[in-house]
């Protein structure tokens, strides 16, 4: 699992995942099974409202990289979750610095009180999941070090959050 607040970079990191590890491992984002406006059969799932649903939602991603598991091929999914509301599985975090997250946001039209609570987000993830990657880097840089922690993680390695392996 890769958990980042909004405009961390975990969806424009995909592509370079993919390129790296064809075949090797599955990876996909959260939103992926969301339309263009962010729904889900019609359900704005990123509303408040929508909050309800949510568990559903969180179970439905269980279930689906549970089904892809056994075929033998590892899943990478990266989420905006916390490990409570996801229970399963290693987490890193995908993590910038708030100025670049505040541009990145603004950029998409965001509201202040939007960018805000994303802002919040990400201050409680720095908190709730200590192994962190740098999204403020190159995809290409930030896809490697996310494939690092998964082949560091295997050997009882971790990244801190300049992506430097430790022991």
């Amino acid at each position: 699992m890769v958990t980042g607040a909004p405009g961390s970079g975990k969806t424009t990191v995909v592509p370079e995942l993919v390129r790296l590890s064809p075949g090797n491992l599955v990876v996909m984002d959260m939103d992926e099974l969301l339309d263009d406006n962010g729904r889900l059969l019609g359900i704005d799932i990123a509303s408040p409202t929508a909050a309800p649903i949510w568990p559903a939602y969180n179970a439905l991603w269980l279930r689906i990289t549970e089904l892809i598991r056994r075929s033998g091929i590892p899943v990478l999914l990266l989420s905006p979750l916390l490990p409570a509301e996801l229970p399963e599985g290693r987490w890193l975090h995908l993590d910038c610095p708030d100025a670049i997250r505040r541009k990145r946001l603004a950029l998409r039209g965001w509201a202040e009180d939007q960018i805000a609570d994303a802002l919040a987000d990400a201050a409680e993830l720095r908190t709730r999941v200590p192994r962190s990657v740098r999204g403020d880097l190159s995809p290409d840089r930030v896809a490697r070090s996310i494939l690092d922690w998964i082949r560091g993680e295997r050997f009882g390695k971790t990244l801190n959050l300049w992506g430097r392996l430790r022991s």
